[in-house]
């Protein structure tokens, strides 16, 4: 089974993925944060750093794009190409109520005609690489999610990542792995399953209910166990030493390229996974102060 590691902004970058690479292991593909893009297609600095391959040396990683402009998207995919890359993804699941509002992300699957004719348009010229897409199952409902998927299935990507929840349940809301199902089942290619994998067992079930799964994208599952894509292929859980090499060779790479205090800042955001059910761990990581004593907190609180 193929392992994507979701994308985060302002967490999952290069030193990230390079680090996570090197100590862990076990992905596939990491996904890169998406890029706004705009009408001159003038990309955030970060943005240019994330997708430049000397960033990404040794690693298979997945550009994205947020858009709702397929000349926009064409231009950008031409970029791509030229970077090196074989394939891009245009995300329509993000639901971001800045994203939303202006009808990106999960904002296109509130209107299916247009997002026909988005998709019309992307595909009647020979695009200099592969597409996928990343989706959410409806904009307001669950029911949306055949109309969308039979709309998804006419045209030729080389995956489609089905994240199960609508625009409204945002990540928070119940999931329905029924709709990942329903994709296996009516042919969508590729299908690659995200929605709340955390732990092996949430691997194993999603397995056991859908055997034909093909891959998976998982992200705060990632940042709470860096050693879960190694685990479900039958490897070994983090050791102690391992996770203070992982804190540390994360917070000197921050600290160099940023500033020690934003460093700081990352890891704290980052530890938010591994601590989420410990209160221990979150009074103590609250009122660290030093890439030491967050360490402690998450090591030993």
């Amino acid at each position: 089974m193929k392992i994507y590691f979701a994308p985060m902004e302002g967490i999952t970058d290069g030193i990230l993925r390079q680090t996570h690479h090197r100590i862990f292991g076990g992905v596939d593909v990491y996904c890169l944060p998406f890029h706004k893009l705009t009408q001159s297609l003038s990309l955030l600095t970060r943005e240019i750093r994330d997708i430049d391959p000397d960033e990404n040396i040794g690693l298979n990683v997945l550009p994205q794009a947020l858009t709702r402009d397929p000349e926009q998207l064409s231009a950008w995919l031409y970029y791509v190409s030229e970077c090196g890359y074989s394939c891009a993804d245009l995300n329509i699941g993000c639901p971001s109520p800045t994203v939303t509002k202006r009808g990106r992300g999960s904002g296109m699957l509130r209107d299916p005609d247009y997002l026909k004719s988005f998709f019309d348009r992307l595909f009647s010229n020979t695009l200099p690489v592969s597409m996928s897409v990343k989706t959410r199952i409806g904009y307001e409902s669950a029911d949306e999610w055949p109309a969308i998927l039979s709309l998804l299935a006419a045209y030729p990507f080389a995956h489609v990542t089905v994240h199960v929840r609508t625009m409204r349940e945002q990540y928070t809301g119940g999931i329905h792995p029924e709709a990942f199902n329903l994709a296996v089942r009516e042919g969508l290619p590729h299908p690659v399953y995200n929605g709340d994998l955390r732990t092996i067992e949430d691997v194993s079930s999603l397995t056991e209910r859908c055997p034909a799964t093909e891959a998976v994208m998982i992200g705060r599952g990632l940042l709470a166990d860096p050693s879960l894509a190694r685990r479900i292929r039958g490897g070994e859980k983090a050791t102690a030493e391992e996770l203070l090499r992982w804190y540390t060779m994360l917070y000197e790479g921050w600290a160099d390229r940023f500033h020690p205090t934003i460093a700081l800042g990352r890891i704290k955001k980052l530890m938010e996974w591994p601590s989420q059910d410990s209160i221990t761990k979150k009074r103590l990581l609250r009122r660290a102060d030093t890439i030491e004593s967050c360490i402690e907190a998450i090591l030993n609180g």
